[in-house]
């Protein structure tokens, strides 16, 4: 036999339930907004991520284009070490007709590169001459045309030197790229 509740239990039984609906919605609350917190990076990723290849899309016929002059101009080359050889004879035949010194010549490994939109040959070698004369001629060494860049330099003038112009000992390391092989 259920006997009947007093007006004060059914004031606390409504407060229980109230209690109870009140927490549900907050607990239902804080998982939306957690959601929709996540939802509106997702979103704002996205539209960073749409504004970016927009810009690529805009900028696809330049790179076409370059894209396009590497693969007519770009140098193949049949072996490797051979393209290394004449890297090494082309440095020291230029720095023979400026005047520079050129010695300790380094054939450093042909490594594979891990980019296969090209192959690479480089050379080391250590350099002594005028200081105007070795920066004029280093800057004539890279050059996209030529397809080769100044990996590392290091200069430092020469204090032992017993010239009146400043003389310089430069390292460089010159790399020079090529057509990938063919079946890459």
């Amino acid at each position: 036999m259920a006997t009947k509740l007093t007006s004060r239990e059914k004031n606390l039984l409504l407060l229980c339930v109230a209690v109870l609906v009140v927490m549900t919605g907050m607990i239902l609350a804080k998982q939306f907004l957690d959601r929709r917190k996540v939802a509106q990076e997702k979103i704002v990723s996205l539209q960073r991520q749409k504004m970016e290849n927009d810009g690529w899309a805009k900028e696809q016929p330049f790179w076409e284009k370059r894209r396009l002059w590497l693969t007519e101009k770009m140098p193949n080359t049949d072996s490797l070490g051979r393209a290394q050889g004449q890297l090494l004879e082309d440095i020291q035949n230029d720095a023979l007709d400026w005047g520079i010194i050129a010695e300790q010549p380094t054939l450093p490994p042909l490594a594979s590169t891990p980019n296969s939109s090209f192959r690479e040959v480089t050379v080391s070698v250590r350099l002594r001459g005028d200081q105007t004369t070795v920066l004029s001629w280093l800057a004539t060494l890279q050059s996209p045309e030529k397809f080769q860049a100044v990996r590392e330099l290091q200069i430092e003038i020469d204090s032992r030197a017993r010239e009146k112009t400043p003389q310089v000992i430069c390292n460089l390391t010159l790399a020079r790229w090529f057509k990938p092989e063919s079946g890459v």
